[in-house]
């Protein structure tokens, strides 16, 4: 029963990890898509304006390089140092007035890190998980504990004691000692059934 008990525990405990990272992780996506968005517009917008070095409201999460029908190219302000290129995937869309070249930043775990810390919700999440794991794992190392070596109480040394003298005077008064001898016993295995 504290065997199935404790396999509940730790299901409650991995569903509530799991489920907790999967909304964090779907929330950072969902803001992280909004900026690149928001990007995107703003980008176009300022195209349409005749700008031709854009500064963008998220410059980290994206780079534009649009080339018109003529070859003349307008970029993001960040085109120039937008960090690693590992980190970003490349998107082509062709449109009426030319190609977007659009650099996305991949998933992050540090974005993803970043984004948890600053958000109370989803650290109050993080805390919550580390505390059950903590009380779930002292939980079941105090119920699946080995229990410890019986230690002879002094009452039963000489209980002992007094069934050795028993057994060696067997000879001298053999019906007093058999029956002293059964009463020791019986009164020993009471005491460990009371114990258990």
């Amino acid at each position: 029963m504290k065997r199935a008990f404790i396999f509940f525990l730790w299901l409650f405990l991995l569903g509530f990890v799991l489920s907790s990272l999967y909304i964090s992780f779907t929330d950072y996506l969902y803001h992280r898509d909004t900026k690149v968005l928001r990007n995107v517009t703003y980008f176009l917008d300022r195209v349409d304006k005749g700008e031709n070095n854009i500064k963008l409201p998220h410059p980290y999460t994206s780079v534009f390089i649009f080339s018109d029908k003529h070859g003349n190219k307008i970029v993001s302000a960040n085109v120039r140092n937008p960090g690693d290129r590992g980190k970003f995937f490349k998107m082509d869309i062709r449109t009426e007035g030319g190609n977007l070249y659009m650099y996305i930043k991949k998933v992050d775990p540090v974005d993803y890190i970043l984004f948890v810390s600053q958000n109370p919700f989803y650290t109050g999440l993080l805390v919550a998980s580390f505390l059950l794991y903590i009380t779930i794992f002292y939980f079941t190392l105090r119920e699946l504990q080995v229990p410890q070596r019986v230690t002879l109480t002094e009452e039963l040394i000489n209980k002992l004691k007094a069934l050795r003298l028993t057994l060696a005077t067997l000879r001298v008064i053999p019906e007093e000692s058999v029956d002293e001898l059964k009463r020791i016993v019986d009164s020993i295995i009471f005491r460990q059934k009371v114990k258990r």
